[in-house]
């Protein structure tokens, strides 16, 4: 095999590229209003706050354990960032209120994990209804309606005609992976979820690392809140439910490996993107909506088997 492309096919996102460049010619033939304008900018919305959710999860993943808890995490940010909005008006204190919200949310998680010594996903299934509850008591089922503009300027403004949302996603995915790749913490990421018993061995603090990963993804969902309510205009007590699996399914199905320790912050926004468009393409070709959660569960089984025996194949191939 030529070296560049086994080069390429190391790379962790490559399979998912793929697929997503030959899917996406696929349903351009076949799925009547893909390439709509109005259709791309839903499409890229929804992706946006996918991605930049599935930026903090796939370092939890990297790191060995797993958050599923991001759904409901995302719903009470956003009430947080509406109820501020309402109240105070403007951005920056309803963004402040939604990072502020997802940080607390995500310290629990990560004290419980690292501290508690109980399984990630205990700890964050039990988050999910936890949390999903708090929303249902502290709203007492009202939704909210009455956003002031400026509060959703982070889902709807434009910058020499590109939106916001993007640019946001983009700087963030620079940023995550210049952390991940630079920083003592980001190496450190991709050690405990390799190797934990090594790492501890070689004086790395496992469970700092891990608890940073689970306090990330709240950070990232607090602003993924901000981004939702600006798109939405209002906020309904079952926002973002069911985006946990698409979370999981953006990470694993982007290349990330399960198991932690090899991956990458492009590996999670290309699983996003396929995420979307998948979902975009079953809409549009009126596949069933329940259809939907089982696909995205066939696409993570899918996605663990193929990584593993891809890792398998190309060990055995000759240099």
């Amino acid at each position: 095999m030529p070296a560049g492309v086994r080069t390429l096919l190391l790379r962790p996102e490559a399979p998912a590229l793929i697929f997503l460049v030959l899917l996406a010619i696929v349903l351009a033939f076949t799925a009547e209003g893909f390439l709509d304008p109005a259709n791309l900018e839903d499409n890229i919305a929804r992706v946006v706050v996918l991605g930049v959710i599935a930026l903090g999860v796939n370092q939890v993943v990297l790191s060995g354990e797993i958050d599923i808890s991001v759904g409901s995490m995302l719903g009470l940010c956003a009430f947080a960032v509406g109820a501020v909005g309402e109240s105070q008006g403007g951005l920056i204190l309803p963004l402040l209120a939604g990072i502020g919200t997802g940080v607390v949310a995500g310290s629990v998680n990560g004290a419980l994990v690292t501290l508690g010594r109980i399984p990630s996903i205990i700890v964050t299934l039990g988050m999910l209804y936890a949390l999903r509850g708090m929303i249902l008591v502290i709203t007492g089922g009202r939704w909210i309606t009455n956003i002031p503009s400026d509060t959703r300027a982070l889902g709807l403004q434009s910058v020499a005609g590109v939106s916001v949302p993007v640019i946001i996603l983009v700087v963030l995915l620079v940023v995550v992976e210049l952390i991940s790749r630079n920083s003592t913490w980001g190496r450190n990421v991709f050690a405990v979820g390799g190797n934990r018993r090594a790492a501890r061995f070689a004086g790395l603090s496992a469970g700092r690392t891990r608890f940073l990963a689970f306090v990330l993804v709240g950070v990232l969902t607090g602003i993924a809140a901000a981004i939702y309510v600006g798109r939405a205009g209002g906020v309904q007590t079952n926002a973002g439910q069911g985006l946990e699996l698409q979370v999981v399914a953006a990470v694993v199905v982007g290349g990330t490996s399960i198991s932690g320790g090899r991956g990458s912050s492009v590996a999670a926004i290309t699983g996003a993107v396929l995420i979307g468009v998948i979902l975009n393409g079953l809409v549009l070709l009126d596949v069933p909506a329940e259809w939907q959660s089982a696909m995205l569960g066939a696409l993570i089984l899918l996605a663990i088997s193929t990584d593993a025996l891809r890792r398998r194949l190309l060990r055995e191939q000759p240099s």
